[in-house]
This record gives C-alpha cells, structure tokens and sequence, in this order.
C-alpha cells in the first residue's frame, strides 16, 4: 500500500507511533524514505553470509514487518539455525508473520513483542538494528548495546543502520535539506515532508557519527566502522573479538 498517511488532515499533531495505519504503508514508507534501502540490504546479506556461525540465532532488533529477515532468508546462502525477529509494535509483528506464513523457513523463526531493553538475546552471531536504535530513548541506548555486546559469540557482528548528524551543524544542516530534496523525488510533497518531521521531532534522536562509533567502543567493540554513507543515513558494523 501506497505511503499517503500524512497527506491526510489532521485535527492535532501527535508523536509519531507505530501503529495499525502505519503498518499498512511501512514498506513502502521505508523504499521511498531511505535512500539506498535496497542495496544496504544486500551487503547486509554478504555480512551475514560472512560472519554467521553454526547453529546460532540471528536476532533483527526492530525487526517492523519482517523485510530484513526476509531479504536474508531468500538471498542468504547460509544456513540460519535460528531466526528471531523482535518489535514492541504488534501491528509491525502481524505484518511479518504475514510475510512468513508461506515461507519454507517459517519453523525456524521466532517473534517476539517486547521492548529492546528486556529483550533475551540467545546466543546470536548476528544482531542487526536497521533504523532502530535512534528510536531507542538516548539514556538506555549504551545499556542496550552492551546487552548486545555481552550476549554476542566470538566474532560475531552488530550492524546497525541510523540517521545521523556530523560534527559540523552547518554541514548536517545541508544534508537535511539533501534528503528532503531526495524524498520530494520519491513523490512526497512538502506538507508531507514538514508533517511526518514534526511527528517525528521528540521520538527520533539522531547521534553525530563520532557519538554513534563511541557508542559501539564503549560497549566493547574493538573494530566498529561505517559501511554505508549517504548524507545523513549511515550504516555501522562491529565485530565481537574472537578473544573477548
């Protein structure tokens, strides 16, 4: 379905929620909204055919209607043990069951409806967090990576996908403006534009790029690096050292 929520009149602005009307439109709302979408998916699924071990869980944190899960089991060509998909949004977690009633991997995934910091994460080799963490409050972000960190395999990665600020305001400032440019190509207008910013304004918190690295090193993260960079969206991985 068509992403078309924010052209309709609105008798008083709200944060931005996860709900049943914007399930409906999130894929789509996701291929017009994030640029390169697509193709961080598929080096997402090169990391993982790179570093997923043996008989392990791969956990999508913030997995919304199962499209990153998805995109690994049909391209991956590994063989994931244990697939589980976490989101506090039932409505995201019906759209992905959805998804996967049909898959032949269905038996092996696992979802759950449960807030980030409480999560149990079992012995994953791979934990991805696409567009996730920024919408994670800023004082339980640290504490939820190093959750992340503590529970990982030797060499096991974290990939984690973010809008991001740089150190100079005014160069986050043109980037801003890019993307609005960007997303008026993919047919949203500038009352769509300026509505959806507004919702969003008190729920997503983005990090500067040095803040979003430092998260990761104080975890633990030995190797953290951007893998993906267009204006203000960019794409970290970091890997578990085998000694820790």
């Amino acid at each position: 379905m068509r992403d078309e929520l924010f052209r309709k009149p609105v008798r008083a602005l709200t944060d931005f929620e996860f709900n049943e009307d914007v399930a409906a439109v999130f894929d789509d709302m996701l291929s017009r909204s994030i640029p390169f979408y697509d193709e961080v998916h598929r080096m997402i699924v090169d990391f993982v055919e790179a570093f997923y071990q043996p008989q392990s869980a791969l956990i999508d944190l913030g997995c919304s209607t199962g499209a990153t899960l998805a995109k690994i089991a049909d391209d991956s060509q590994v063989d994931i043990h244990r697939f589980v998909g976490v989101d506090d949004s039932e409505p995201m977690l019906d759209r992905a069951r959805q998804r996967f009633s049909d898959h032949p991997l269905a038996s092996r995934i696992v979802w759950q409806n449960t807030d980030l910091r409480q999560v149990e994460l079992e012995d994953p080799s791979v934990v991805i967090m696409n567009y996730t963490l920024q919408f994670v409050r800023p004082m339980y972000r640290q504490s939820v990576v190093n959750r992340i960190y503590q529970s990982l395999r030797p060499g096991g990665i974290l990939i984690v996908s973010e809008k991001v600020l740089e150190q100079s305001t005014a160069i986050s400032r043109l980037f801003i403006e890019m993307y609005w440019t960007f997303k008026r190509r993919q047919g949203y207008s500038d009352l769509e534009i300026s509505r959806k910013r507004e919702q969003l304004e008190n729920v997503l918190v983005p990090y500067k790029v040095d803040e979003q690295l430092e998260l990761l090193a104080q975890a633990g993260f030995g190797e953290a690096e951007i893998f993906f960079k267009w204006h203000n969206f960019a794409s970290f991985i970091a890997i578990k050292d085998y000694t820790a």
